[in-house]
C-alpha cells in the first residue's frame, strides 16, 4: 500500500534527520501520527505507543 502524502512525508522526516534539523524532524513525525488510516490499517506504530502509554512491554 502506497499513500502520497505518507512517503513525502517520510522523505521530509529523513531530509531533515539528515541536515540535522530537529524541528522539521518532529513536525514529520507527527504529522505522520496523525495522518488518517488506510483501508482500516493503523498509522505505523500506534499500537506501539498506545502499549508504552499504558506500562505494557
Amino acid at each position: 500500500m502506497s499513500c502520497t502524502t505518507c512517503d513525502t512525508l517520510r522523505a521530509e522526516l529523513a531530509t531533515a534527520e539528515r541536515n540535522g534539523d530537529r524541528s522539521k524532524a518532529v513536525d514529520c513525525r507527527v504529522l505522520l501520527r496523525r495522518h488518517p488510516e488506510h483501508d482500516d490499517v493503523p498509522v505505523e506504530g500506534k499500537a506501539e505507543r498506545e502499549a508504552e502509554r499504558k506500562g505494557e512491554p
